[in-house]
């Protein structure tokens, strides 16, 4: 069981939740996740696809092809900015 994280447009996105719990098969990785998100949220998905929405997984900036393991923590993070100019 893997926790995803949402946060803004995607907990939005999700009816106002603010994580999700989701069962993969071992061997998964961060592609095959955003697949069961996508088939669950598509306007999620949607943001995945474009880049909108980067995706972390134990709190660093994943690649797709980052294996997902069970007791993992992902978020999915909006565009942020913000700082001194």
């Amino acid at each position: 069981m893997v926790t995803v994280r949402l946060f803004g447009m995607t907990k939005m996105l999700a009816g106002n939740q603010g994580a999700l719990s989701l069962a993969l098969p071992d061997g998964r990785r961060v592609k095959d996740l955003v697949t069961v998100i996508e088939a669950a949220y598509p306007k999620i998905g949607e943001l995945l696809h474009k880049k909108k929405v980067l995706v972390s997984v134990n709190q660093d900036i994943a690649h797709e092809d980052l294996e997902v393991r069970d007791g993992d923590e992902i978020a999915l993070l909006p565009p942020f900015a913000g700082g001194n100019p």
